[in-house]
């Protein structure tokens, strides 16, 4: 995996190299930005980066693109938006996924290749994972397990201990067994007793039939049965007593390699309790004439990190595109929301005596004056825009028409189709055909307060059942008590 994250570093390096020596890259980014900056470049060139509903979803959102000529402006903002948030996402799991690799390594590090460090008293016992590479022939690896102590006790406060631990042992040997004479399930061989600090290792005159782990093999046994002797022996720092229990056993039929990692595991206990009284622990260097190479089994779950950080940065990515079309729903429902009053307020200034020219500018400029008050409102931006394409001179049927296909919906369309064909047939019919659109307006308005309501009615469906549940878990817990009772 280590290579996987320094390969990521250096993509990660030359394209901050590239981005710096990209000359049509704006100098006024850095970092992450610039980085963004050159990737949105390159991607364009190679055709990407081009989404068409993301181009219609900015020039709804931002009016000024199509009025204007920022249109590239906004795209590579936003591009270089979500790219920044990726490329940031990316190198910082790849960073912690790396610190992470780096530091299980150290920590699985072996003192010479072949020494671990102990516990000092009272910090407990540990847990070592270790990969043994066999020499000698076959080159193969086992992998083990080992309990390491902690640093043991003065001899008289063990001997103390032992006193009590030698009565408590026997009974609980037993296991789910009635009595030690009649064993016919697996016994209960402890490795060490609560509350003491010996380490208990059993020992077997017959593993065929009992095995140090308490398992019995009684497959194939005679009605007679077979004895067996258990040695326990308690052990912590030089202190040593053995305790002997008589059970029955089957021989096991190991295999050589079998044998051999028996014979493994054996030795790194063995060596572990000669070594209890130093900071270290030797581990065996040769065993029935194999060498023994050791390195510590080591977890490396960086990649998941890297895993993850790689999904979150693709769901922030696709998560723009969701939040824009979000906006434009949000813009579409406020120009319906704001169509009946436009019309209406249009009809009271055509009546009042005014021209369509100064009564769309009269309420656009209107906004104008009490935006900050009033908020931002996206239709009447549009009329705003409107009115200075009509200060550049350009005509006025034109401008009703760009200003109809930037408000990108059915009903301001048919508005500015009534306000061309005021320009061409004259007014007398058009207060007729604007007080009918408005009756059809208001009519839209109160359906979509319906729906919306609808929809909130259905979002607070599940939280309501919710609180359902809970009351009739508040009612039925105290019944049945009651009832119980």
């Amino acid at each position: 995996m280590m290579i996987l994250y320094v390969l990521i570093a250096v993509l990660y390096a030359v394209l901050w190299v590239a981005s710096v020596r990209f000359g049509d890259c704006p100098g006024d980014r850095s970092g992450f930005g610039r980085m963004a900056e050159y990737a949105y470049i390159f991607l364009r060139k190679k055709g990407m980066c081009q989404s068409r509903e993301v181009r219609e979803g900015l020039c709804a959102v931002c009016p000024e693109m199509e009025a204007g000529r920022q249109e590239e402006h906004h795209l590579r903002e936003y591009y270089v938006k979500k790219l920044r948030f990726v490329l940031l996402m990316v190198f910082m799991g790849n960073l912690s996924a790396a610190c992470l690799c780096i530091a299980g390594r150290l920590e699985s590090s072996l003192e010479e290749g072949r020494y671990i460090d102990r516990n000092s008293y009272g910090l407990g016992s540990e847990e070592a994972d270790l990969r043994a590479e066999i020499t000698g022939g076959e080159k193969k690896s086992e992998e083990f397990r080992i309990v390491i102590e902690e640093q043991q006790y003065e001899e008289a406060v063990i001997r103390k201990m032992a006193e009590e631990v030698r009565d408590i042992l026997p009974d609980a040997v037993l296991g789910s067994n009635v009595s030690l004479e009649e064993v016919r399930s697996d016994l209960n061989l402890p490795d060490s007793v609560e509350g003491y600090p010996f380490r208990i290792t059993w020992e077997s005159d017959n593993y065929a039939r009992i095995y140090s782990d308490g398992s019995v093999m009684n497959e194939g046994l005679e009605k007679g049965g077979e004895a067996v002797r258990l040695t326990a022996i308690l052990s912590c720092g030089t202190y040593r007593e053995e305790l002997m229990v008589p059970v029955h056993v089957y021989p096991p039929m190991y295999s050589q390699d079998e044998l051999l990692r028996r014979k493994i595991y054996e030795a790194l206990v063995e060596q572990e309790k000669a070594d209890r009284s130093r900071k270290e622990i030797r581990l065996p260097e040769k065993v029935d004439g194999k060498t023994l190479i050791w390195s510590r089994k080591q977890e490396d779950s960086s990649g998941y990190l890297l895993f993850l950080a790689g999904i979150g940065a693709a769901a922030m990515y696709l998560s723009g595109d969701k939040e824009l079309r979000k906006k434009v729903s949000r813009r579409n429902r406020q120009m319906l929301s704001d169509y009946p009053q436009l019309v209406t307020r249009f009809i009271l200034y055509l009546g009042a005596g005014m021209t369509m020219r100064n009564a769309f500018r009269k309420i656009a400029f209107d906004y104008k004056k009490g935006r900050e008050e009033g908020g931002h409102r996206y239709v009447y931006e549009e009329m705003l825009l409107t009115c200075h394409e009509l200060d550049s001179g350009i005509s006025e049927a034109l401008a009703y028409e760009h200003f109809g296909k930037r408000c990108r919906l059915p009903q301001y369309n048919k508005f500015a189709n009534l306000l061309a064909q005021g320009l061409k047939k004259g007014s007398s019919g058009l207060l007729e055909e604007l007080r009918h659109e408005s009756k059809i307006a208001f009519e839209d308005r109160r359906n979509l307060a319906k729906k919306l309501g609808e929809e909130a009615g259905t979002t607070l469906l599940l939280p309501m059942m919710l609180m359902l549940g809970i009351v009739m878990v508040l009612i039925m817990i105290p019944a049945y008590f009651s009832f119980s009772i």
